[in-house]
């Protein structure tokens, strides 16, 4: 048999086996969370489970906070197709899925349980509310965003006249302006040199970041005035998503079941009790709200729902609707 008809039945066995034959793909990922932390952990996890059922053929470049730019500009990056996935807070992905911010209402979970069972619920509705824009590939959980200063802030009248750091979203905007502060709404990368020169005076943030990146060598004290649950989210370029094969785009989701919302939440929360305790050490301090100072809290922040919602473009209305039917559906 000649080298040509050999060739030629190579040809044909490997197009009857239906052997996927995609080139390998290194991946370009812009991640908000910085390293080491939790949430680089995961990531990794994530990482080594993608190469590991792909054979090595989808590769995972991790570039983490801060390295490609700010969570906004990495944003534009991958909806641009110029970096290929991005894992970022909620409300930056707000900025072009307003809908994504009835997530970030104040007090809107009454509980951690109540986050693990709600967020996974709310997927389809995601993938929906992205379209062609981008794909939706998961919800992540990053952490309660409190408030940090130099004194307790047990009561939102404590935050009348100061200049706060708020999450870049309406929603926290609308809240710290109806308890007459001032809010700012500074990337996550620029807000511990804000608070280390006085332009903020309190800030809206997650412990485990705040510890991370060096604010509460500026603002000691951290109070538990929950406001939000924190979720993070991650998506994959439209251009990226669309040059993969039906292969690798089941390998990049099922290779989520490592970093699964219920397991991660519980990882985080564990995180943040270590990171109360290095705060204590470091001669911070945590303070918790009692029922009476969490409810003042809560019904405050619950008050700005309806003037957050009548803001928000998009089908916020609708979406909103669905979150709260899946937490009916859910336990308080």
């Amino acid at each position: 048999m000649n080298k040509f008809a050999i060739a030629a039945i190579a040809a044909l066995t490997v197009a009857s086996s239906g052997v996927a034959t995609a080139e390998p793909v290194t991946l370009k990922v812009a991640l908000g969370s910085p390293e080491p932390t939790i949430w680089s952990d995961q990531w990794r996890r994530y990482e080594q489970k993608v190469e590991e059922m792909s054979g090595g053929d989808i590769q995972l470049d991790l570039f983490y906070a801060g390295q490609l730019g700010s969570m906004g500009d990495t944003l534009k990056s991958t909806l641009s197709g110029r970096v290929d996935m991005w894992s970022g807070s909620v409300p930056i992905l707000s900025s072009v899925s307003p809908e994504f911010n009835t997530l970030t209402f104040p007090f809107l979970f009454d509980s951690d349980e109540q986050v693990t069972c709600v967020v996974p619920k709310m997927l389809e509705k995601a993938q929906e509310v992205a379209g062609k824009k981008y794909h939706f590939l998961a919800f992540q959980p990053i952490e309660h965003q409190a408030m940090a200063g130099s004194e307790p802030i047990t009561a939102p009248e404590m935050l009348k006249g100061k200049k706060v750091r708020s999450a870049p979203s309406q929603s926290s905007i609308n809240f710290f302006q109806a308890v007459g502060a001032t809010p700012l709404p500074l990337p996550a990368e620029e807000t511990p040199s804000a608070a280390s020169t006085g332009l903020v005076e309190a800030v809206n943030f997650g412990l485990a970041y705040a510890m991370a990146s060096g604010l509460m060598q500026s603002l000691p004290v951290y109070t538990r005035a929950d406001l939000q649950f924190n979720l993070g989210a991650t998506i994959v370029s439209p251009r990226t998503w669309a040059k993969l094969d039906e292969d690798q785009k089941r390998i990049m989701t099922e290779a989520l079941s490592v970093i699964g919302f219920e397991q991660s939440t519980r990882e985080i929360l564990d995180f943040e009790t270590a990171m109360m305790d290095k705060l204590k050490e470091m001669g911070g301090e945590v303070i918790f709200l009692d029922d009476s100072q969490k409810k003042a809290w809560t019904d405050a922040a619950r008050a700005t729902w309806d003037q957050s919602l009548g803001e928000l473009r998009g089908d916020a209305g609708a979406f909103f609707e669905a979150v709260k039917s899946a937490k009916d559906s859910c336990p308080s």
